[in-house]
């Protein structure tokens, strides 16, 4: 009876014993399905001025645009609908940076192709993420000014 406690013992030291396994965080969302870009509009409100957005089109092109992310290879597209504008569709790579867990801001680096098939880094803020929509926060030099241009999707 003895040999058979020691041996218990001996094996809950041995597992007490173990190291921790990390654990890896997870963004508390994740990119996926497809998303309609109802809003580009500046953070200031008496701000208007027409820029290029992710190297691409100006924001009013962006407007009814759709989105598509595929979680599993964070990638996706999107598409320019506006036929006033370089038309077509897009792809796009993501990378979870950071989730601040006070605010619940998720950084993101966005990698976008543009019409011409150059891929630039954007820095992305998800400042606000439902089932039915999503808001982005995107800073953008306007005339040498840092601002922040906002982008609120609903999903389709």
């Amino acid at each position: 009876m003895k040999f058979k406690t020691i041996i218990l013992l001996a094996l809950f030291a041995i597992m007490s014993c173990k190291t921790k396994q990390e654990v890896k965080s997870t963004p508390p969302f994740s990119l996926s399905d497809n998303w309609l870009l109802k809003t580009v509009a500046y953070q200031d409100p008496n701000l208007f001025d027409t820029i290029v957005l992710f190297n691409d089109a100006t924001n009013q092109c962006f407007k009814d645009s759709i989105w598509e992310f595929k979680p599993t290879s964070n990638s996706g597209s999107y598409s320019i609908n506006d036929l006033n504008c370089s038309f077509g569709y897009r792809n796009l790579w993501f990378k979870f940076l950071k989730t601040d867990q006070q605010t619940g801001i998720t950084h993101i680096t966005l990698r976008a192709e543009n019409k011409s098939g150059m891929i630039k880094n954007h820095n992305i803020k998800i400042t606000k993420q439902s089932t039915t929509a999503m808001q982005w926060s995107y800073s953008i030099s306007v005339k040498g000014k840092r601002r922040t241009v906002n982008m609120l999707f609903e999903k389709v």
